[in-house]
């Protein structure tokens, strides 16, 4: 194993289910690595282990923070990446992988391999990598949470959810969770990836009905069962806050209710799609709508990276 893992100690696990996320790009409203905190708290998942993040980053641009202890002393805290576990006493569960990571800006051959070699070691039989993005959704309805995966059939463990998860079709610049899947895909090991679709108009705040999203889709697709009501409740006040932020500002609401007539629109058509041909169309408009804001160029990269990325970029 390489130098740069850094492992206190090598759990027993069979057939694991591991899931990653990575702040950066990847993660709007901190939603998806908030996600992951949640999950390890639940479950009661154990740190074992970190990469040591000297090759991996440019500290002038991720730089490494300050902070005061209890007793009054400082730290330096580098960027992090940890490694947590949670084996199993019950069949019908898998053992349990997660990492928290922040998103290299240097050798990502290295990262990845580094992370699928370790997961080859503790018998990860399913990856799911978990993101969110910024998009054209209203915060006023059910969090959109698409999943996709490259594979017909993922095991009988995961396979009952696997209609849920679209085939990708995207092609372009791709992002480290599709550079992480084709690395895993290399030893053998199945994978989905996970968006949580933000507001891209609430792109300042933490979001914590999509991080519920993300992790009602984890339960679903792992039978991992979780206790959400405090994350529940956040979600509830978050929507009530930002209602009573928008009620005074009538071009917001005018914004805000033609998200949701398309929403609603385009829920109506998956709920019943008719002939294939609408469904072929519907995705090439998800794929491809642009709303021409100030900052598309750079957030349209996000959208579309997630779209694809999904199953193998």
């Amino acid at each position: 194993m390489s130098d740069q893992l850094l492992i206190a100690e090598q759990p027993d696990l069979q057939d694991a289910f591991m899931v990653c996320a990575w702040s950066g790009w990847s993660d709007a409203g901190e939603s998806a690595t908030r996600a992951m905190h949640h999950l390890i708290q639940e479950t009661g998942a154990k740190k074992f282990a970190d990469i040591d993040p000297e090759e991996f980053y440019i500290f002038t641009e991720e730089r490494p923070v300050v902070e005061n202890d209890e007793d009054g002393g400082r730290r330096l805290v580098w960027p992090k990446n940890e490694f947590f576990f949670k084996k199993s006493d019950d069949e019908d569960f898998p053992d349990l992988v997660v990492l928290i990571g922040t998103e290299p800006h240097l050798k990502w051959r290295t990262y990845t391999s580094l992370v699928a070699d370790l997961a080859k070691a503790l018998n990860v039989g399913m990856l799911m990598t978990v993101g969110a993005l910024l998009d054209e959704v209203p915060h006023t309805r059910e969090p959109v949470v698409m999943g996709t995966t490259t594979h017909d059939y993922l095991g009988k463990r995961y396979n009952h959810v696997l209609r849920r998860y679209k085939k990708p079709n995207y092609e372009g610049p791709s992002g480290l969770t599709s550079a992480t899947i084709d690395e895993f895909a290399r030893r053998g090991i199945k994978a989905v990836s996970v968006w949580g679709h933000a507001p891209r108009y609430l792109q300042g705040a933490q979001n914590p009905a999509i991080t519920l999203g993300i992790v009602e889709e984890i339960e679903r697709f792992s039978n991992i069962m979780l206790e959400n009501g405090d994350l529940g409740h956040e979600a509830y006040d978050f929507r009530t806050r930002v209602d009573y932020a928008l009620r005074n500002t009538p071009k917001a609401m005018e914004y805000v209710e033609s998200l949701e007539e398309r929403y609603d629109s385009e829920m109506t058509v998956a709920e019943d799609p008719g002939p294939l041909e609408l469904i072929d169309e519907l995705d090439e408009f998800l794929q491809s709508r642009d709303m021409g804001f100030a900052d598309d160029e750079e957030d349209g990269k996000d959208d579309r990276e997630a779209d694809g990325v999904g199953g193998s970029g």
